[in-house]
């Protein structure tokens, strides 16, 4: 046997102490450690499981389980029909969630999308027989990542939704906040900008607080588990990811042209200008942006005539005709610096259309533009006002707020104040039609949007 010089056997020492080093570490680390979890809930999930037929998993804790309680009425309502499975159980820490995927036939299911929310139970629960956090913030991120790494393993095409940790304690300075914080914060720095992929990494915890940071027993009785009010800004807010990841679809979502020659010579028109290039304004929209080109032609060439824009605002358009529109334009020769996007008072003349698949179908027209053009800044314009269909209409921009928070360099803006008059009406004299802008209606349009098309497109 050849005899072994010096350097290489402290080599081999040196490589062999710093492994048990590292599986010291990562013993010490309870928040990966496998915590044995076999109580009746987990066996319900079980066979839960061994049936098959998931397409939406949630896993969690006390917080997700009680979806089934406090939060029952919403869940049904949103999650009802999803084959959504409630994977959670109250008291939960990252190991035990661990244990129960190592555990659970998961090969039972094939879930095309996961929420997880896990890791407020580290920081809160004790050692045992100690007074000292559970695991630190820093070890609950490293049992976080652990659980989306065995997801990702086992299901590799499914979208996983991982929110930020809840907040919890009434106020800012709360010492469980704090921490919650630095969770929230290391999952960033793994997480953000879809950095993983298939995982994007979600807050909602600024629509849980009041504007001073408290957080209120309305919405969070116990500072810690949601209300019921709770319940159903938690489902809103990830209502437009759920369906993405669900990859559901109507008739508001699904590209469409327009079965018309004149609708085909527009796009054509429009299409022609774009292929020349030199575009830093996109306006895309129905007839209301259309009528740039008629009763708002003066206003246009004042506010825009020198932007390099165009009108890409076509007649009678509906959600789905524009994003087949965008799928079908040739935007090889532009980059443009930013877009305004006004549609959907269309979608509401057909009474089986639900706001919630209107404000989709912008959000998808949204998630389109960004694709095509990373950088540029897009303004979505709530729906203008409009007399016969404003019920509709107020139930489409109230989920506007929810629909694009998501999605990076975009801001929404609600301009409809500016053409009513004092008493809050609309009236005639600024849409003849209570519909369509007349020349007054469109000044007044432009001069909302000036200061902020002048700083986007410079």
């Amino acid at each position: 046997m050849k005899k072994l010089e010096p350097k290489f056997l402290l080599s081999g020492f040196l490589t062999l102490l710093i492994a048990l080093l590292t599986s010291i570490t990562y013993a010490q680390n309870l928040a990966i450690t496998l915590e044995d979890r076999n109580i009746d809930r987990y066996q319900q999930q079980k066979a839960r499981m061994e049936q098959g037929d998931v397409d939406l998993l949630w896993v969690g804790d006390s917080i997700t389980h009680f979806w089934e309680t406090t939060g029952k009425e919403v869940w049904d309502s949103y999650y009802g029909n999803r084959k959504a499975m409630n994977f959670a159980i109250s008291g939960d820490r990252t190991g035990h969630v661990l244990w129960r995927i190592a555990n659970s036939p998961m090969d039972k299911i094939s879930p095309k999308m996961a929420v997880v929310m896990i890791g407020t139970n580290n920081i809160g629960h004790k050692k045992p027989n100690s007074n000292e956090m559970h695991s630190s913030p820093a070890e609950t991120v490293e049992g976080v990542q652990a659980i989306i790494d065995q997801l990702k393993e086992k299901y590799p095409t499914t979208k996983i939704l991982l929110l930020e940790v809840f907040p919890r304690g009434n106020k800012p300075d709360d010492r469980l906040r704090y921490a919650v914080d630095e969770i929230n914060s290391g999952l960033e720095a793994i997480y953000a900008n879809n950095a993983v992929e298939n995982v994007q990494l979600y807050s909602i915890n600024d629509l849980f607080l009041e504007e001073d940071g408290t957080l209120t027993k309305e919405i969070m009785p116990d500072f810690l588990h949601p209300s019921k009010e709770g319940y159903e800004i938690w489902a809103k807010a990830i209502e437009p990811m759920i369906a993405d990841g669900l990859g559901e679809n109507t008739v508001d979502t699904t590209p469409s042209p327009v079965d018309a020659d004149w609708w085909r010579d527009r796009f054509n028109q429009k299409n022609e200008i774009l292929k020349k290039g030199d575009v830093d304004l996109l306006m895309i929209g129905d007839s209301i942006t259309h009528g740039w080109e008629g009763a708002g032609s003066v206003v246009w060439e004042k506010y825009y005539g020198a932007k390099k824009a165009i009108n890409l605002g076509h007649g009678g358009d509906q959600t789905q005709h524009v994003l087949w529109r965008l799928e079908n334009y040739d935007f090889n020769s532009v980059t443009p610096k930013a877009a305004v996007l006004l549609i959907g008072v269309n979608n509401t003349w057909s009474k089986d259309r639900a706001a919630k698949d209107v404000a989709l179908g912008q959000r998808r027209i949204v998630k389109k533009l960004r694709a095509q053009f990373p950088n540029m800044k897009i303004f979505v314009l709530k729906v203008f006002p409009c007399t016969s269909q404003q019920d509709q209409i107020d139930a489409i921009n109230a989920l506007a707020e929810y629909y694009f928070r998501d999605i990076a360099n975009v801001e929404v803006l609600d301009i409809g104040k500016v053409f009513l008059n004092e008493k809050g009406e609309l009236t005639k004299d600024v849409m003849p039609d209570l519909l369509h802008p007349n020349n007054v209606g469109y000044e007044s349009w432009g001069a909302a949007l000036y200061l902020k098309l002048e700083e986007a497109t410079k």
